[in-house]
């Protein structure tokens, strides 16, 4: 769908921790990919591009592992890396100090708090010490280290920004990653015609429409069957049959109807938000998240940070209750879902 792809500019690197957990094999191939930097190379490029492969290397490494996001090793009480983009709370005595902790902001399904220990030395980006100072948004990569009390203590291997970048040029995009990777309902091609109606004033129609029947409508839209929900199920509606600009792509759903018709929260998802590990898990292009109310910062926050994991970033969608109205008009299903609804 696009040129540009996730990537992590790095201005944290340690390399000896990334040594010890990538072992003989990953280091050796670490020392190959620094063999063929030129000679001609300055020094101060050369040590910019050493931390490039360090990163890059890392990420292959938490891919083909299938390393944890935070929030998941959170939900899961379990994990001994994560690697996801995460926000930390200010900084400042990163000035003064040798040494600092990294408070975490709270993730709404866990009691436990987070923190990120580090030497302030290893930071080799002015830009990215001052944006830690300040508190921020990071792409990180981090190895567990102690639990105290209820926090949970980590050392970072890899701190950067993440970016958008041109897979054919290697420049940055002037684009945010999440606002790359965050999909609207409009963007599909089957759901286009969605363009031609305004966004309905409420969503109190949707009261009345089960999960079930939104389901069934879906299909409708896609001329495919739905079948019933199971309890071992990681989404509730798998396709093949999506398009955006004329690219087919894999669309996973987490359907919620209005058994609970009140805003969406973490805790509408299952024990601790696990439902969103689970749509993680489908091989999908895109994670979508639909709902017959409104949906909350905190699990739009969520779905952001399982999607746009910096080894493997998906696109993801939200479709509230108004949106979810606006599929049904424009397609005129509303009222074959209402009546549908209650014969169920």
């Amino acid at each position: 769908m696009s040129k540009n792809e996730l990537v992590v500019d790095p201005g944290f690197v340690n390399h000896r921790k990334v040594e010890a957990i990538l072992q003989d094999a990953g280091t050796s191939l670490i020392n190959k990919k620094i063999a063929e930097i030129p000679s001609v190379t300055p020094e101060w490029r050369k040590k910019v591009v050493i931390d490039h492969i360090y990163t890059r290397v890392m990420l292959e490494f938490c891919k083909g592992i299938g390393v944890k996001t935070l929030d998941q090793v959170l939900l899961e009480e379990g994990g001994h890396l994560f690697c996801s983009v995460i926000r930390t709370k200010p900084c400042p005595e990163l000035y003064e100090q040798p040494r600092v902790s990294l408070s975490c902001e709270p993730y709404e399904g866990s009691t436990f708090q987070v923190r990120l220990e580090l030497t302030t030395s290893r930071i080799s980006s002015d830009t990215l010490h001052a944006k830690i100072a300040q508190g921020g948004e990071f792409a990180v990569i981090a190895q567990f280290i102690e639990l105290d009390g209820d926090c949970l203590i980590f050392a970072p291997l890899i701190i950067g920004f993440p970016y958008m970048g041109d897979t054919d040029t290697g420049e940055l995009a002037w684009i945010r990653y999440s606002d790359h990777y965050n999909l609207h309902v409009e963007d599909f091609d089957e759901f286009s015609k969605v363009k031609d109606f305004e966004l309905p004033p409420s969503f109190d129609d949707m009261k009345q429409i089960k999960e079930s029947v939104f389901k069934q409508a879906l299909g409708k839209i896609l001329s495919e069957s739905t079948t019933k929900d199971w309890g071992g199920e990681t989404s509730d509606f798998l396709t093949s049959h999506l398009h955006v600009k004329g690219e087919r792509v894999a669309g996973a759903f987490l359907l919620k109807g209005p058994a609970k018709f009140s805003p969406m929260t973490v805790k509408h998802l299952g024990k601790n938000g696990d439902q969103i590990v689970r749509l993680s898990q489908e091989p999908a292009d895109i994670l979508i998240v639909q709902h017959c109310h409104d949906i909350t910062s905190a699990v739009i926050q969520t779905l952001k940070v399982f999607a746009t994991q910096p080894y493997n970033p998906r696109y993801y969608c939200l479709i509230d209750g108004r949106e979810s109205l606006r599929i049904l008009e424009a397609y005129n299903l509303k009222e074959w879902a209402i009546n549908e609804s209650k014969k169920v």
